[in-house]
């Protein structure tokens, strides 16, 4: 069921923005159509200047975290995706 509700997200145009979802809780019964008018709503309060990039929907049993990043500009620190990379030393 998840990977319907991601390609619901992915198939949404969001001029400006990427989309993560995390899936928090999770339902054998599909999200209802509010998911989308949920995004496009918080699209519009970050338009309008809302500081926050975090929102979370919730529709029975379903949570799901959604993170905005925007696309003309350096993702927050905050919000990165960061690799972390471990050289491994030879003994002598």
């Amino acid at each position: 069921m998840t990977g319907e509700v991601l390609e619901r997200i992915g198939r949404l145009s969001t001029p400006g923005f990427f989309i993560t979802a995390e899936f928090s809780q999770e339902s054998a019964d599909a999200p209802s159509d509010n998911l989308e008018a949920f995004i496009f709503q918080k699209l519009l309060s970050i338009q309008k200047g809302a500081a926050g990039r975090k929102f979370v929907y919730r529709q029975g049993e379903w949570r799901i975290i959604l993170t905005f990043f925007p696309t003309d500009r350096v993702v927050e620190e905050k919000y990165a995706l960061k690799n972390q990379c471990f050289k491994k030393q030879k003994k002598k």
